[in-house]
């Protein structure tokens, strides 16, 4: 992943300003920052949900602007806010996302199935997404995003609102079920990205502070 100069204004607040970043392939990369400094802006930008003002982003030597539709085949993304659809069960959410990235219906009913029961949320199955807590919706999200085997993962605080068990669940499955993969995540969590980030960006006011190991 790879942005430069990258800006961003709402009206007449600047949100992102001439922010630049490279991101190496196969790496996890965490985005640290407060609330407001502009960390899921970067991230929408980078999977075509708003548009940049200004500056360049590739994901795999893709122009994010040019190549929309061959980065979203090959991106995973998890927002921060919940879009799950009430009027379908948590099954069938999870399978027409993964249609829709190409998979046949069996291997997404498959996926769908191993990844709720990696993180213990098999009876969640034919529920419907309003009859779930927070913390159970952000997991479904969280396996929607992984469900089309993605070579890049982008992820806003993909662990806000679970308990310990389950953040380790989603790590375990980046590390062990789909490893080799370029990762991507906000977190406020330092902890989190000391742990699992092999490097560390910190936003700041729009712009990148500092990056580099946690070291």
């Amino acid at each position: 992943i790879t942005l430069k100069s990258l800006a961003k204004k709402y009206n007449d607040l600047v949100i992102l300003a001439d922010l630049s970043l490279g991101i190496e392939r196969n790496s996890k990369h965490a985005l640290i920052g407060q609330s407001g400094s502009g960390k899921s802006t970067v991230l929408k930008v980078l999977v075509g949900l708003i548009e940049k003002d200004a500056g360049i982003a590739y994901i795999n030597g893709k122009d994010i602007h040019t190549r929309s539709k061959e980065i979203r085949s090959i991106t995973g993304y998890m927002s921060q806010n919940i879009d799950l659809d009430n009027e379908l069960s948590v099954i069938d959410n999870l399978i027409i996302s993964a249609r829709l990235h190409g998979l046949d219906y069996k291997t997404a009913k498959r996926n769908s199935i191993h990844y709720l029961d990696h993180l213990n949320s098999l009876e969640l199955l034919k529920m419907s997404p309003k009859d779930l807590s927070y913390g159970q919706k952000r997991k479904i999200m969280f396996i929607r995003s992984i469900l089309h085997n993605p070579e890049v993962l982008i992820l806003d605080e993909p662990t806000k609102g679970l308990d310990p068990h389950s953040r380790d669940g989603i790590w375990d499955i980046i590390d062990k079920f789909i490893p080799k993969k370029t990762v991507l995540f906000s977190t406020q969590n330092l902890e989190e990205a000391e742990k699992y980030a092999d490097r560390i960006a910190i936003l700041h006011e729009g712009n990148i502070k500092m990056d580099g190991t946690l070291e």
